[in-house]
């Protein structure tokens, strides 16, 4: 009876404790071979990860929809302006107000080329997103080699292309 009491009142809360968190782990060889914990995505942050099962570590990125930030401490609080999001297009930014810069990366379907210029100009493939494992590419027709990130959970396409401009 008190099990039931204390479950019925802990489950409306459950969502508060699973949404919006996702953790990118490291991939090995051609397969995609799973390794330990890189990256926690939670709460519109990205922390380092700690120990292979992915405890939350300082964190190094807080975003929006639009704009990622710095971190200026372990906490998560907003710094200096890191990268904005144009469309399928992010840009390096820079200051408080994230003013646009140079390209960094392109996102084509699940393709990811780096850029080039305020223009973005499409340079060669750096990743091929396949599923939830993000593969190196090479070449103007993003040749996929071995794998090196694996999404687990919800990621926000901002915060994994944050984490692929950052590598």
């Amino acid at each position: 009876m008190k099990r039931t009491t204390l479950l019925l009142l802990l489950l409306p809360f459950a969502h508060l404790v699973v949404a919006g968190s996702g953790l990118v782990r490291w991939a090995y060889g051609p397969f995609g071979t799973v390794g330990d914990a890189a990256f926690v995505v939670e709460d519109g942050r990205i922390y380092q990860a700690l120990g292979p099962f992915g405890q939350r570590g300082p964190c190094i990125y807080v975003f929006t929809e639009e704009e990622v930030f710095h971190s200026q401490d372990a906490f998560g609080t907003k710094g200096q302006g890191a990268f904005r999001a144009d469309g399928d297009k992010l840009f390096r930014c820079q200051g408080t107000f994230c003013t646009k810069g140079a390209c960094a990366l392109i996102l084509e379907g699940t393709k990811v080329y780096r850029g080039e210029g305020a223009f973005c100009t499409r340079s060669d493939g750096a990743f091929l997103i396949d599923g939830n494992t993000v593969f190196l590419a090479e070449g103007p027709f993003v040749h996929r080699t071995d794998a090196i990130l694996q999404v687990v959970g919800d990621v926000p396409m901002i915060a994994l292309l944050t984490i692929l401009a950052g590598l």
